[in-house]
C-alpha cells in the first residue's frame, strides 16, 4: 500500500494546477510570520483566550521553511564563532539572542493576560475551602451590604456607619497599624454582624492575600472538648494554632455559649497569641466589649462568680486593645430578608 504522501505526490504530477495551488498555500503560509490561533472568548476577562489562561501561537515561516531555519542557525553560529574570535561580547549577546529564537518550536503556547488572574481566584477558592466560612457568606461583599434594608431610620444609620468603616478598614488596611481589628456589636441577632465581618475577610483575602479563618466561639469549645477523647485525631494544641497563627481570625457569636473558666481561657490564649503577632482578629457579639468582663469571669461549679477572679478583666483588656467596637443596628433584619426570598419562592412555584 503506498503512503498518502507517495499518492499525492503523484497526483500533483498529473494534475499541474494541483501542484501550483499547492505551492501558493506554501507560500501563503510560510509568508504569513507568527499568529496566535487560539479562539478569544468572553470567558476570559481581557477577551484574548479561550477561557483556560494560554494563548497558542504558531510561526509559519519556521513551520513552512524548516531548511531555510536551519540554514540560518548554521550561519549565525558562523557569526557567533567570529564574535567570539573577536572577543566583542556585545555581538555575541545579540547572536546568542537570535539563535535562541531561531532554535524555538514552531508551536508554542503563552500565559494570557488573565493567566495570573485566574490562578489568583483558584487560590482565593482554596483559601476559602480551608476558611470554614460558611457558604451564605462566601461570596459577600461590603459593597453589598444593604442599608435600606432595615426598616427604622436610627438603624439605616448605624448600618451606613458601620458599612462605612468596614469599607474604610479594607482600603487603609495597610495603613492601620499591624494587629488591630473590629468588633461588631449589636444585642439582636440577625443585624448584619456576620455577614459584615464576613464581607471583610473575603475582601482582606481577595486584595491581601490573607489567609482568613472563620469559627463560631461555641464550635470552637466543643471541638476542644472532643480532643480529650482518645479517638479524636486533633490535638486542643493543634486546634489553638490554626486560630492563633492566621492572619486574620474571624471570631463569630463570642459570649453566647455558656460562662465558664474553660472558654475565658481559652480565648485568652488565642486572643493573647494574636496581640503579641500583630494578627487581625474581627470579633461579632451580642455583647458589649466591657460587658465581657463578666461574662467570662471565671465562677465555681455553681455558676457563682469566684471573688477576686481577674480572667474576665483580662480577656475584655485583650479585646479592648485589639478591637474597636462597631454598633450594628439594633433591629433584626433576619425575618425581612427571609420574607423577600420566600416572596421570590413563591413567584417560582405559582408561575
Amino acid at each position: 500500500m503506498e503512503a498518502i504522501s507517495e499518492v499525492f505526490q503523484k497526483m500533483m504530477q498529473k494534475n499541474p494546477r494541483l501542484e501550483q495551488r499547492m505551492k501558493d498555500v506554501h507560500n501563503s503560509l510560510g509568508s504569513r510570520g507568527i499568529e496566535c490561533k487560539t479562539v478569544p472568548s468572553d470567558v476570559c476577562p481581557q477577551k484574548k483566550c479561550d477561557g483556560s489562561g494560554f494563548l497558542w501561537f504558531i510561526n509559519y515561516y519556521k513551520k513552512m521553511h524548516p531548511d531555510k531555519v536551519a540554514e540560518d542557525i548554521q550561519k549565525h553560529r558562523e557569526l557567533y564563532a567570529v564574535a567570539h574570535k573577536n572577543n566583542d561580547q556585545e555581538e555575541m549577546n545579540r547572536i546568542d539572542t537570535v539563535l535562541k529564537d531561531l532554535k524555538k518550536e514552531a508551536e508554542w503556547w503563552e500565559q494570557c493576560d488573565c493567566y495570573e488572574q485566574k490562578k489568583n481566584e483558584q487560590e482565593i477558592a482554596r483559601k476559602l475551602d480551608l476558611s470554614g466560612m460558611p457558604d451564605k457568606f462566601r461570596k459577600a461583599k461590603v459593597h453589598g451590604f444593604k442599608v435600606d434594608v432595615y426598616a427604622q431610620q436610627v438603624s439605616r444609620t448605624d448600618a451606613a456607619l458601620a458599612k462605612k468603616i468596614a469599607t474604610n478598614f479594607i482600603t487603609k488596611y495597610e495603613e492601620i497599624e499591624k494587629g488591630k481589628g473590629l468588633y461588631f456589636y449589636s444585642s439582636v441577632k440577625g443585624a448584619g454582624k456576620t455577614r459584615l465581618a464576613c464581607s471583610i475577610g473575603n475582601a482582606l483575602m481577595s486584595m491581601y492575600g490573607q489567609t482568613v479563618v472563620y469559627m463560631k466561639a461555641d464550635d470552637l469549645f466543643l471541638q476542644i472538648r472532643k480532643t480529650y477523647k482518645d479517638s479524636n485525631d486533633a490535638t486542643e494544641a493543634e486546634i489553638l494554632k490554626i486560630y492563633r497563627e492566621a492572619d486574620v481570625l474571624i471570631i463569630d457569636d463570642i459570649a453566647v455559649e455558656k460562662p465558664s473558666d474553660f472558654a475565658g481561657r481559652v480565648l485568652y490564649n488565642i486572643l493573647d497569641a494574636r496581640m503579641e503577632n500583630f494578627k487581625t482578629t474581627l470579633i461579632t457579639s451580642n455583647k458589649t466589649i466591657d460587658e465581657l468582663a463578666d461574662v467570662y469571669q471565671a465562677r465555681d461549679k455553681h455558676g457563682n462568680i469566684i471573688p477576686n477572679s481577674d480572667g474576665g478583666e483580662r480577656l475584655k483588656s485583650r479585646i479592648n486593645k485589639m478591637c474597636y467596637q462597631v454598633n450594628m443596628p439594633e433591629e433584626s433584619v433576619r425575618d425581612i430578608e427571609a420574607q423577600q426570598e420566600n416572596n421570590a419562592f413563591e413567584q417560582i412555584l405559582f408561575a
